[in-house]
């Protein structure tokens, strides 16, 4: 069957088919957070993988956000406060922070401000969010995240400190800090109680030099909702804290597309046109697109060649047969929302901190744009009508979940701000 044959197919099959709010005060009072965090956007391009030494690819080089790959011009900076976003989540690289001392640490932290202020003069208010990478083994938080008395996780919990002292000094009320992004632990007890100590010591450092910074946290078990679940919240009981979670569920479908080599998720790089809901295209119009997709691969030399191609249906035939859709979403969120309740948490402070999904676009081969746009639509609303704030993932970069239309462009993706509920142009 011809690709574009596949693809009349897909689209004629989808055009044929068709909380919680507070009944009661909280248990313990507790500052509310500051508006302008309701709607958010990832920009991942700006302050992350910074660019190594050319002479020691073990360490970063002394200026590692320098350069055109980090720059993001003022017109997108303007589509995305026109759209209607209200703040940006600015992830930033731990790592040369870590590293860097003297004159080019103190160079990071100006860069920093500056970045910032760039934003709010735009009238967004911002999130800057701790993200670690793996680029560079000594800073990659599997590492140093196992022990309290790790050396990098000590000085981690100063550049936490430091860094909310910069950010309280900026005198913004419209300036909130995350203390770590998707901690890569907490899938046994003794983790789960470690990260617990470790979130309790981050929160204690930003509240000794910023008494009122707005801070975000997140349980650990990459900061999904089950982390979020195992997180006790009696010790920030009064800050002035959000909570996270991150949701990207099905996997097989925000994910179609994405070059993995573990499990299960090496056979995503054969997706395409998956649908959502699950049971909203017949079976065998999706296995064939899998077929066809490794035989695209194979024919160009890249993945695993023909053999692949039963494993693949295999995994795709597995997620069909959960019948994803929007209840499920429901169910999930439901659980966050039990647990904010339980412990007496507002919903407007929790946040739904990332969600996205791989759209094609480019070099890029992934959703079809009435799956892609269904599924947003779903997990935005579903967030808003439990009084959840969010942050979409991402502005830009390369792996497929982007805003903006192309990659270095500086439009934005219609059908996305659309689903998002945003203002298109």
């Amino acid at each position: 069957m011809s690709a574009t044959r596949r693809a009349a197919l897909l689209a004629a099959t989808r055009l044929a088919a068709g909380l919680w709010a507070a009944a009661s005060a909280p248990s313990w009072a507790a500052p509310q957070p500051a508006s302008g965090f309701r709607r958010g956007v990832g920009v991942h391009t700006m302050m992350n993988w910074g660019r190594l030494d050319p002479a020691d690819r073990g360490r970063y080089a002394a200026e590692p956000f320098s350069g055109p790959a980090y720059a993001l011009s003022d017109a997108v900076i303007r589509n995305i406060a026109a759209a209607g976003f209200d703040f940006v989540r600015l992830t930033l690289d731990p790592g040369p922070f870590l590293q860097l001392e003297g004159a080019p640490r103190d160079a990071l932290d100006a860069q920093l401000g500056a970045t910032v202020q760039r934003f709010l003069a735009a009238g967004l208010a911002v999130l800057v969010d701790l993200h670690p990478n793996t680029q560079v083994p000594r800073y990659d938080p599997v590492q140093w995240l196992r022990s309290t008395e790790d050396p990098i996780y000590l000085q981690y919990v100063a550049t936490v400190r430091r860094t909310a002292r910069l950010l309280a000094g900026l005198g913004s009320p419209a300036v909130a800090f995350e203390l770590m992004n998707e901690p890569p632990y907490g899938y046994d007890r003794a983790s789960v109680r470690r990260w617990q100590v470790m979130c309790e010591a981050l929160h204690a450092a930003v509240r000794a030099v910023a008494p009122d910074l707005l801070v975000v946290l997140t349980g650990a078990h990459g900061g999904d909702r089950e982390g979020l679940a195992a997180l006790d919240p009696a010790p920030f009981r009064g800050s002035r804290v959000l909570y996270s979670f991150h949701y990207y569920e099905p996997y097989p479908f925000t994910h179609q597309g994405v070059v993995a080599d573990n499990g299960d998720s090496a056979f995503w790089r054969y997706f395409s046109d998956m649908p959502y809901p699950a049971a909203s295209v017949p079976a065998e119009l999706v296995l064939e697109t899998v077929r066809a997709n490794v035989e695209d691969d194979a024919r160009r030399g890249s993945g695993r060649g023909r053999p692949a191609i039963g494993p693949a249906q295999a995994q795709a035939r597995a997620y069909l047969a959960t019948g994803f859709d929007r209840a499920r979403i429901a169910r999930a969120f439901d659980e966050v929302t039990a647990w904010a309740q339980r412990n007496g948490i507002p919903p407007d402070r929790i946040f739904l901190g990332e969600f996205g999904a791989t759209r094609t676009y480019g070099s890029y081969r992934a959703s079809d744009p009435i799956s892609y746009e269904n599924w947003l639509r779903d997990v935005r609303e579903l967030a808003e009508e439990r009084r959840f704030g969010w942050a979409f993932w991402a502005l830009g970069g390369h792996g497929g979940m982007s805003l903006v239309s192309e990659d270095g462009g500086s439009s934005l993706d219609r059908p996305t701000l659309r689903a998002l509920g945003m203002r298109t142009p």
